[in-house]
Formats: C-alpha cells, structure tokens, sequence
C-alpha cells in the first residue's frame, strides 16, 4: 500500500542501523514499509533490538510470544519471519503447532479460555501462551492469567514479556495494515 524505502548502505543512518541488528545485514520488507517514517523506523529499530537481543527471557520462550501474536493477527508474513528463530530458539513442531492453532480463543467464551497445559507446551509457556492471547485479544489481562504466569516469572521478565507481546501487535498491526 505504501512503497518500500531501501537506501543504499551508507544513504541513511537510520537504515544502516536497522542492517547493524539484522544478523545477515539485509533490509527486510517490514524495514522498508517503517524507513517511509525515518523517527519512526529509529524508534522501532530501537525498542525490537532491545526486545530481540537485551532481555533474559529464554528464546524459545520470546518466540512462542511473537509467533503466538502473529498467528491470533493472522499476520503470515510475521509467522514466517520468526518460525526459524522459534526453531533455532528450540521449539519443537508439536509446540509450534499448538501456537499456531487460535481455535479455541475464536470460539471459547472469554472467561473460560484457556490454553493447552500440558505437552507440548511447559507450565511456563502456558502460561505466556494464556497472557499473550489475553493482551492481543481482549487487551486487559485477566488477574488469574497475570498470577499464573507470575507464578514462573520475576517483575522484569514479566516486563519483558508484556513489552514483547505490546511490540509485535504494534508490528502486525502495521504488516496488515499495509499488506506487507
């Protein structure tokens, strides 16, 4: 809907940083749907390398939240991103499989929604399975849902989790609203 901005390397400070926090330094199409907005793309670039590459939480705890965000936002292009990471974060198909599948969020009334507990998922990943569709989908999270999940872990993790699940709403809203 919007062009893709690609500057060569070296034509713009702020799509030379985004290169820096890709591993392989390439723009991808969500970077140049974001450098349109050059603060913007700044911004962005800061707050998902914090996100991606400063926080404790476990990897493959990180990915199930985005790829779970991705797959309630229907945002293909965000599932296709992160799967490798998931997988390289150590998810396993069958936990992948159980993140993807929305089902029951679509069709369980709102307070009795709840997520697989048991293989293939850990008590943790439940639990950030539970948070991450409350935020996404009725955006104020449950207290039982927050207990839970603050069962496994501390107030920054927590933070982290909650700063991660707000961040890539915000990049699946922005890949479906311009069909990247």
């Amino acid at each position: 809907r919007i062009p893709y901005v690609f500057p060569e390397l070296g034509e713009s400070e702020t799509a030379d940083k985004i290169r820096e926090r890709r591993k392989d330094g390439k723009l991808i199409n969500l970077d140049g749907v974001f450098l349109n907005a050059p603060a913007i793309a700044r911004g962005y670039n800061e707050l998902v390398g914090a996100i991606r590459l400063q926080n404790s939480l476990d990897p493959a705890l990180r990915e199930l939240l985005i790829l779970r965000v991705a797959a309630l936002n229907s945002a293909a292009y965000e599932w296709i991103q992160h799967e490798p990471v998931g997988r390289a974060g150590g998810l396993t198909d069958d936990q992948l499989r159980t993140i993807r599948d929305v089902s029951y969020v679509r069709t369980t009334p709102r307070p009795l929604r709840r997520p697989q507990t048991s293989p293939p998922l850990t008590a943790v990943m439940a639990a950030a399975l539970a948070y991450t569709d409350a935020m996404t989908v009725d955006i104020k999270v449950p207290q039982e849902v927050f207990d839970e999940l603050k069962r496994h872990l501390d107030d920054k993790q927590l933070m982290e989790v909650t700063a991660t699940v707000a961040s890539y709403n915000l990049v699946s809203r922005v890949l479906m609203a311009l069909d990247v």
